[in-house]
């Protein structure tokens, strides 16, 4: 248990850093010296790559982060093979994204994926070596990794916006950045882990590949799910590109708070659910447990919260936007407020597929929720533009959370198992609603900044009388 919050915290503070320092680049400084086209454009072009980006995966990450927590005396020629398989499919993901760029937008455009692409590649190879460090249980050395990458970003992009330069020398210096972050991960996974030489094993490869390609298919329809929306707005918003700049904005914000449902279950829990599931299956449902009660405590509130001060929050945070500008990016980020709660849940869920290998229901459950997203955005977008997109992400979730729960239930644990989790389940709703309805009745009397912490505190205490503190956090 100590490990388990020990990596969490390691992996949420480096990842809350860096989120911070996104924030300071994307929506402090980019919007005061970017047109809303110019941003607008740089954030198709981070949704384009990141969405071919996946090809370089193929499902192989936790596949590799499971086999190597079984096998960790076998580390280095797991991670040697990975990176053959890797380095073969980063040639085509990269070509891909050129060549997609050069079809679908204007050079401006173009230039950006040149250089943001390479960085997805850089640190999709940099990923393998944080493989490492999770399947170990060391996240202490990728939390080291995040915070100098985004250090890097945060220091020297921020200084090349100040002084004026333009958008795509900052895509630039995200890639001088991304190569940061490979060396250091090769440096640590060196010395501090495994040798680099390793055999090439036709037996591992089909190991690892057995196990990847039923995920492939079910990551390239969960990144398809978050970032095609971005690529349809550009498209089919009678606003353009700009409407990818109010999307964009408040889908950061959102973003910036799911790091903790990525550290907690991707990172710490997701080894520890792997181990349980193949030697110990007694200890699976408190481990299940233990990670989707953190989830829904973490996220009702977070939805409640931010979703109703978005309109105060979005003023603080825009005060250069005009009244108009602001109340879009407002419309679009209290809906999203509900899909970033939505999504701690459904991390707990996809983390439990992929731990108990559960590849065929993955893959569905991802492609029903990406064609879902995407008939809904069809018919969104042309008459709610932004905040269109935003509300097919709401019911997409949604979605994604009753039948992945529905599975659960039904095929890996019985819900007689988990009762905590419906206790806490009742007791966030409950308390969460509350905070809702006094932070209804006292924003126009406080700023946010004493709203946010009276909101914590009301809720952190009451949950603290209702005694899910001191639940029992067991495995066993």
């Amino acid at each position: 248990m100590n490990r388990i919050f020990k990596n969490t915290s390691s992996l949420f503070s480096a990842h809350l850093i860096g989120r911070l320092g996104s924030l300071v680049i994307t929506i402090w400084l980019m919007p005061r010296y970017f047109t809303e086209s110019e941003l607008g454009g740089y954030f198709v072009a981070i949704a384009l790559t990141n969405l071919i980006a996946i090809l370089t995966e193929l499902g192989l990450q936790n596949p590799l982060i499971r086999e190597m927590t079984l096998h960790l005396q076998q580390t280095r020629h797991y991670l040697g093979n990975a990176l053959i398989v890797r380095i073969i499919l980063s040639i085509v993901a990269y070509s891909i994204m050129v060549v997609s760029g050069l079809y679908l937008y204007p050079p401006i455009i173009v230039k950006m994926i040149v250089f943001l692409g390479l960085a997805e590649i850089v640190n999709s190879l940099a990923q393998l070596y944080r493989c490492v460090f999770r399947a170990h249980e060391e996240m202490k050395y990728e939390a080291f990794t995040v915070i100098a990458e985004r250090g890097a970003f945060l220091i020297i992009g921020g200084g090349a916006i100040l002084r004026g330069y333009g958008l795509v020398p900052v895509c630039q210096v995200m890639l001088a950045a991304s190569c940061i972050n490979l060396i250091l991960s090769l440096g640590f996974t060196r010395f501090r882990f495994t040798q680099l030489r390793f055999q090439p094993s036709r037996e591992i490869v089909k190991v690892l590949m057995q196990q990847a390609l039923p995920f492939a298919i079910g990551n390239l329809f969960n990144l398809l799910y978050f970032r095609v929306d971005a690529i349809m707005l550009s498209k089919l918003s009678v606003e353009g590109v700009e409407a990818n700049t109010w999307y964009g904005l408040a889908y950061t914000i959102v973003n910036a708070f799911t790091i903790l449902p990525g550290a907690f279950m991707m990172g710490a829990m997701f080894p520890v659910l792997s181990r349980a599931w193949e030697r110990e299956k007694g200890r699976f449902p408190g481990a299940y447990s233990l990670g989707m009660r953190w989830m829904v405590l973490s996220g009702f509130p977070l939805a409640v919260g931010l979703s109703t001060l978005s309109p105060e929050i979005t003023v603080v945070l825009f005060p250069t936007y005009t009244p108009n500008e602001v109340v879009k990016i407002s419309a679009a980020l209290q809906w999203l407020s509900w899909a970033g709660g939505l999504i701690f849940i459904t991390t707990a869920v996809l983390a439990v597929l992929r731990a108990t290998d559960k590849r065929r229901a993955f893959s569905v459950l991802m492609g029903t929720t990406a064609l879902l997203n995407i008939c809904l955005n069809l018919y969104l977008i042309p008459r709610f533009s932004h905040t269109g997109a935003a509300i097919a992400m709401v019911i997409s979730e949604g979605y994604l959370l009753i039948f992945g729960i529905g599975y659960i239930s039904r095929h890996i644990i019985k819900l007689r198992e988990t009762h905590l989790v419906f206790r806490t389940f009742l007791k966030a709703i409950v308390l969460s609603a509350l905070m809702g309805v006094g932070l209804v009745q006292l924003k126009g009397s406080f700023s946010i900044w004493v709203l946010i912490p009276l909101a914590v505190v009301f809720y952190g205490g009451g949950m603290a009388l209702l005694g899910e503190f001191r639940e029992r956090l067991r495995f066993d």
